[in-house]
Formats: C-alpha cells, sequence, structure tokens
C-alpha cells in the first residue's frame, strides 16, 4: 500500500476513535473505541520509527473532537534577499524556523517567538503568505496530520545565534541555492513560491 494513503488511512482511524471516546456514554463503545485507537497507534508505530509508546502519548493526550495541529513558519530576508534559514539539531537538516503552536498564543506571536528562540532575531509578523495542508503538499507521510502556516516577518532586533535548544546552525541563502531542507518541515517549491510572493508584493494568502 501506498505509505501516504496508510497514514491518511491511520489518522483517520485515530480520529474516529478519538471523536468516539469524546461523545460516546456506553461503556462497551468506550472500550471498542479504545481497543481501536490502540490498534492502530501499534500499526502507525510499525510504519513509522517512532516508537509506540510515544505515539500512545501523544494520542492519549489529544482529547476532545480532532482537528489537526498547527505549525507555523518566518520567511525572512536580508537585504540582499536571501532566506533566513536554521539546521534542525534533530535531523541536521535546514529550515524555516518555526515550529508548535503553544496554547493561549496567536499564531503570529507563536511565530514571532520561534524566530527568537532559533535565531536570536527579533521580529514582527506582517503578513500570512500561505496557509497549507500538508496532505496537500510533496511532505513526507508524518503523524499528526497539521496545517502549516507560513508569516513573512521582519526582524526589528537581536543578533544571529548560530546554536541553540533546538537548533546547530542559522544562515541566510540564496533562493536558488538552498541546502539540504527538512521535508516534513518546508519544502524547496514552498520556500521558491513564498519568496517570489514577497518580492512581487502579491497581497492575497495562498491556502490547501
Amino acid at each position: 500500500m501506498n505509505e501516504k494513503l496508510l497514514f491518511n488511512f491511520i489518522e483517520q482511524v485515530l480520529a474516529t476513535a478519538q471523536a468516539g471516546l469524546t461523545f460516546s456514554k456506553d461503556e462497551f463503545d468506550i472500550a471498542r473505541f479504545q481497543s481501536l485507537r490502540s490498534a492502530a497507534a501499534n500499526l502507525l508505530a510499525q510504519a513509522s520509527t517512532i516508537d509506540v509508546s510515544t505515539i500512545k502519548d501523544w494520542v492519549s493526550l489529544d482529547q476532545g473532537y480532532p482537528t489537526p495541529k498547527m505549525d507555523v513558519r518566518g520567511m525572512i530576508l536580508d537585504k540582499q534577499d536571501y532566506i533566513l534559514l536554521v539546521r534542525e539539531r534533530c535531523d541536521g537538516l535546514w529550515t524555516l524556523p518555526g515550529g508548535w503552536c503553544d496554547i493561549g498564543e496567536s499564531a503570529g506571536k507563536s511565530v514571532e517567538r520561534e524566530v527568537q528562540e532559533e535565531t536570536g532575531f527579533t521580529c514582527d509578523a506582517v503578513q500570512l503568505l500561505a496557509l497549507f495542508d500538508k496532505y496537500n503538499h510533496a511532505h513526507p507521510p508524518e503523524f499528526p496530520h497539521a496545517y502549516k502556516a507560513f508569516f513573512y516577518c521582519k526582524i526589528t532586533g537581536g543578533k544571529i545565534e548560530r546554536q541553540t535548544n533546538e537548533t546547530i546552525d542559522a544562515r541566510f541563502f540564496k533562493v536558488n541555492n538552498l541546502p539540504e531542507l527538512s521535508a516534513p518541515r518546508v519544502l524547496a517549491e514552498q520556500i521558491k513560491l513564498l519568496h517570489e510572493r514577497i518580492k512581487n508584493k502579491n497581497p492575497e494568502t495562498l491556502f490547501d
């Protein structure tokens, strides 16, 4: 079976089980949904490099009606229109600075915080460039289902930090000479598309 189709199927099963556990009152139905969720988590662990205990922890913490998670990324250009990228500590590959939104924090404030934590620069998020569903782009299959919000950000202060808790480097790159990217986080075609829209001062937000 196609890997992407398999991940999509497993996530649909997990979402169904979670909705059932949220709304079911019958104890036997609840037990069935718990068994379904456990089986789906085991299958996901076999189909990925994530151990089953980690997946079950994620699943057990996600309660209520199932919805996608939100990942935010900041596009920052220098005076030569080079793009700021960070090198992830976990896989050694490059990406736009960013990460998961925090509870109680807007998407714009989340990307400003992530940029500062990963690069040392303070910034203002000035434009939402795109809101993409990862399933509609060529990212490798990955749990959980997520939307990706790309913001155009402008530096307001600070100085570049080469290493942080999550990153091991930060540098500016030409759009036509990008390093090897962390594909779960960002794709080269996305960076090039968003860079072009910034340079053309296109005000519309891309989506899906």
